[in-house]
């Protein structure tokens, strides 16, 4: 009886088609052969990496709705919303300069000087309530143009020029208001500003959402979104592709210098008022929920409607402890962890786009 051995390219002791791949009979897969251990893992991380902190969102909810019975009701949701109101228009703004690799630190004393404006061209001045907040977008425009210009055509990192500018409007709000809270002489418009509802929510909360969306179909579907987002991944690249990469981050500030007066225009009219230190408590937040938003979707990328996200998330924390009676400082803490842990995310997420 005569055998006969299988000659070289021939299947031995296939048993299956195993997805299509042949499979020793008694053997191991061969070298570089799909692993069903190795498939399961692949997709764990960057499912992780994109959806962990919507999950995280998730389980914060459910959280505090089982220890608070007020949580999901919707007049706690009318308040948390109102609440964030402001904090998303500033979040929302700085997204634009940080898609270009800017940062802007005095956004919060911007902010504070602008509602000090506003406040003072009415209760001082006798202007209406629309001139009063038409005027005051225009000095916001003006102070973005002034930071972007020197930031963008100095070299200098926008980092430090923010820092000292911070420093620098902080006096400017001092010497406006001489550190009192002004109050009287608003307008009843003004007021009712932050009071009217539409839909049952406030104005406020639709101006943000407003402002997200109009950034977020500028960042995403504009040719000045497209060319921003060339010069946030490469200055010098974009700059040899015909970007005036000057004009593009000097826009960045503008649109900063407008959110930061439209959110002064939220503050105060929700407090009738303009105070010392209105804004700078922002400031974190802030950029917790831009680093937030850049571990949402699109690993390692800012966005508008991953920022807005950050935002409602960290909202979310701040009203259930103190629905639950806890200190301010315990707020500080977990929001500290929460921006620690939100940049490490987003850093990762860098590394591996």
């Amino acid at each position: 009886m005569s055998t006969s051995q299988p000659t070289e390219g021939q299947k031995v002791g296939v048993t299956g088609d195993a997805g299509g791949v042949a499979v020793p009979r008694g053997g191991a897969p061969k070298p570089g052969a799909p692993s069903g251990k190795r498939d399961v893992t692949s997709w764990i991380g960057p499912f992780f990496q994109r959806y962990g902190v919507l999950i995280a969102f998730a389980a914060v909810i459910i959280f505090f709705s089982l220890e608070s019975s007020v949580f999901l009701s919707l007049s706690n949701l009318r308040a948390v919303f109102s609440g964030a109101a402001s904090l998303s228009v500033i979040a929302a703004v700085l997204t634009v300069p940080m898609i270009m690799g800017d940062f802007d630190l005095s956004i919060g004393y911007n902010t504070q000087v602008l509602g000090a404006v506003v406040v003072t061209l009415m209760a001082f001045r006798g202007w209406a309530t629309g001139t009063s907040i038409i005027a005051t977008i225009g000095v916001g425009a003006f102070i973005g143009l002034l930071l972007g210009s020197l930031i963008a055509w100095s070299k200098v990192s926008a980092f430090v020029i923010t820092l000292g500018a911070g420093i620098l409007l902080q006096g400017v709000e001092l010497r406006i208001t001489q550190g009192h809270t002004i109050f009287q002489g608003l307008e009843a418009s003004y007021v009712k500003l932050a009071q009217d509802k539409f839909l049952t929510f406030t104005l406020p909360v639709w101006i943000a959402l407003v402002v997200s969306i109009f950034l977020w179909y500028v960042t995403r579907h504009t040719v000045l979104g497209r060319r921003m987002a060339a010069v946030g991944g490469n200055q010098e690249a974009a700059r040899l592709s015909g970007i005036n990469v000057e004009f593009m981050r000097t826009a960045g500030f503008i649109i900063v210098g407008i959110g930061a007066a439209v959110a002064s225009v939220i503050i105060t009219s929700q407090a009738a008022s303009s105070y010392p230190d209105s804004a700078t408590g922002l400031l974190i937040p802030a950029y917790a929920s831009l680093f937030l938003g850049a571990a949402i979707l699109r690993p390692g990328e800012f966005h508008i409607w991953g920022t807005l996200i950050g935002v409602l998330f960290i909202s979310f924390i701040q009203n259930g402890l103190t629905l639950l009676n806890y200190s301010s400082s315990t707020t500080n803490v977990v929001e500290g962890a929460i921006f620690i842990a939100a940049v490490l995310t987003s850093r990762i997420g860098r590394q591996r786009t």
